[in-house]
């Protein structure tokens, strides 16, 4: 297994974690989950370039990571299964921002397509 496809299930794991209004980290190559909403908080993702579009992105490029991994099927589709729990999460995180609930919303219609 190299880096790439580690880095892949590891995040899959950690966005399958994830909580509602808990902040997903994707600034570095593993995911984190940062529970906090303080101003701390903010700045250090203020200063790390991060906000709701390149978190967004990354989660994509993420799936769109698992889509090319075709070894181990099976596991794949438990933990694209299990990661659609982080993605509802993120949804009532971002219940106040339309957009990126839509757009949350057609990723899991994605996800859904791919474990089919």
């Amino acid at each position: 297994m190299n880096d790439e496809e580690e880095c892949t299930w590891v995040n899959l794991k950690i966005l399958a974690k994830l909580q509602p209004f808990e902040r997903l980290g994707t600034r570095r190559s593993h995911f984190e989950i940062n529970p906090s909403n303080t101003l701390q908080e903010a700045i250090y993702r203020w200063w790390n370039g991060s906000n709701r579009e390149s978190d967004f992105n990354r989660i994509k490029d993420l799936y769109k990571t698992a889509e090319l991994m075709e070894n181990e099927p099976d596991r794949m589709k438990e933990h694209l299964t299990e990661s659609i729990k982080g993605l509802i999460s993120l949804q009532k995180t971002y219940e106040k921002d339309i957009t990126m609930k839509a757009r949350i919303d057609c990723l899991i219609d994605t996800v859904n397509n791919m474990i089919k």
